[in-house]
């Protein structure tokens, strides 16, 4: 438990890691294109926005932007510090390991090939300039920062290296991170990584099916691939590729290209770490909303919109009889459902979402 107030923070002090933990991702991270999904260097900004959602990400001219394998490292850091605070323990944004602890727990072969990764993951990760509007305020534009700083590496003290602000302080809200499966490190393609993230993000451990619309994974993906030959990326990856936990396919719908995705394995295990971010739902079962139709207008005219907003609501169901255009959340997750009513069904799943995954 935090013991008060800003008091699991240490400004002044390093955060050592010594012991292992359970690798967790930011959610912020999952679904927006804040890296670069293919090995060859990207020099390419990425310039994201989706209603009052922005994301930049500069590269630098030497060595490109920070690519998704790049964010493994942030990945266990984040582990590692949630870790602490659920112990009771401080955490600063200084940090400090030895690289055969990240090998260890991430799967790298300790040898002289995963120290040349290493090395370039930190001057990638370091070098990339992101700026966001996500939690930063309406000053956002003069608050960028790097994935890490200061980075020092020595054979005595390991690696020494800094934290953004912004990124310790998502880390220390509960219902920010979510686990991430140890096989996700040996996943080796980009665009797979990023659509195991997508899912663990939108689709957790709940039962049912889901789609997602091809052209609107595309648009959040932030790849620089042709739109047609990310469609086909997809098909072959949801064809050819054993994700932990979920089960892909593409599926065609009256004309339109749909990714689903359903669970393989569940948790079976309490969950502690409440969701409280709203999601949409109507009458016909269907949970997001489709791309570039209001709820209002989609194929069930009886269907009911309700309000989606991206702050952290109190309920995750606000006003089923009001619809809110908010663009971050186009995605058409359409839950498939068995006989019954399906607006329980639905609400079901509502509830199964926000009790969260730890």
């Amino acid at each position: 438990m935090m013991r008060g107030e800003e008091s699991w923070k240490e400004p002044d002090r390093r955060f050592v890691i010594s012991g292992p933990a359970r690798p967790r991702d930011l959610r912020d991270l999952m679904e927006r294109p804040f890296f670069a999904l293919g090995k060859i260097p990207r020099y390419a900004p990425i310039h994201y926005r989706a209603g009052y959602t922005e994301v930049h990400v500069i590269p630098n001219e030497a060595v490109g932007i920070a690519t998704i394998w790049d964010a493994d490292v942030l990945i266990w850091l984040a582990g590692q510090i949630v870790d602490a605070l659920n112990h009771g323990l401080w955490v600063s944004r200084h940090v400090r390991f030895t690289p055969w602890r990240l090998f260890a727990d991430l799967g790298w072969a300790d040898g002289a090939h995963q120290y040349r990764r290493f090395h370039g993951a930190l001057a990638r990760l370091a070098a990339t300039t992101v700026t966001t509007t996500i939690r930063n305020g309406p000053n956002w534009q003069e608050k960028s920062f790097t994935w890490v700083s200061d980075v020092r590496v020595s054979g005595d003290d390991g690696v020494a290296l800094t934290l953004p602000e912004w990124f310790l302080d998502t880390i220390a809200e509960p219902t920010r991170v979510l686990t991430v499966d140890a096989a996700y490190f040996r996943l080796r393609g980009g665009v797979e990584r990023w659509l195991y993230r997508i899912a663990r993000k939108h689709v957790g451990r709940q039962r049912g099916q889901w789609l997602f619309e091809t052209a609107f994974l595309y648009s959040k993906s932030g790849s620089l691939m042709q739109r047609g030959d990310f469609a086909l990326a997809l098909r072959k990856i949801a064809g050819n590729t054993a994700f932990p936990r979920y089960r892909f396919a593409v599926v065609v719908s009256r004309g339109v290209e749909y990714l689903r995705i359903e669970t393989t394995a569940r948790s079976t295990g309490p969950v502690d770490k409440p969701v409280r971010r709203p999601v949409a739902i109507n009458v016909d079962g269907t949970v997001g909303l489709r791309d570039g139709i209001p709820l209002d207008r989609s194929e069930n005219p009886h269907a009911t919109p309700c309000h989606i907003t991206e702050s952290d609501g109190r309920n995750l169901v606000h006003n089923l009889k009001s619809l809110d255009r908010c663009r971050e959340s186009r995605f058409f997750a359409q839950r498939i459902s068995g006989r019954g009513d399906k607006r329980k069904k639905a609400q079901e799943a509502v509830a199964d979402r926000g009790a969260g995954v730890p």
